[in-house]
């Protein structure tokens, strides 16, 4: 839940930022144009990585947002490796079978504590992230 809701900020705050830039040219075909062709390239946005987010950040924006990922024990290539590591951990989740074994089921693959820490975390990223955009978009 907490990777969807970050995948979720990106996509609000790109649609955000991209209204207000094309407000002078809304309703007009090149306003339409970027708007629909940002639209498909959500619809594609899944499981937000470093690197799909840096890029789609850079395509419709202008900026590498990862450089503002810093905060608290964060430089933004420790917050990078960090983010891909909870996307790697959610699709193993999501993507794996629980086989059962002598009748005992597989350990969890997230603990609590696990979900604390990615909550924590993305909660960070997205305070950084606003903080970036808000002076550089």
């Amino acid at each position: 839940m907490a990777l969807t809701a970050w995948e979720t900020y990106v996509e609000d705050l790109l649609l955000e930022i991209m209204q207000r830039k094309l407000g002078a040219v809304t309703g007009s075909y090149v306003g339409d144009f970027v708007m629909r062709r940002l639209q498909q390239d959500l619809k594609q946005f899944h499981n937000p990585s470093s690197d799909k987010t840096k890029r789609i950040f850079l395509e419709y924006v202008g900026i590498d947002v990862t450089l503002g990922w810093a905060w608290a024990n964060y430089d933004p290539e420790k917050a990078r490796a960090a983010l891909n590591s909870w996307i790697v951990k959610r699709g193993d989740a999501v993507h794996r079978s629980r086989p059962i074994g002598n009748g005992v089921p597989a350990p969890h693959l997230v603990k609590r504590e696990d979900l604390e820490k990615a909550i924590r975390f993305i909660k960070d990223l997205v305070k950084a992230t606003d903080a970036y955009v808000e002076k550089h978009a």
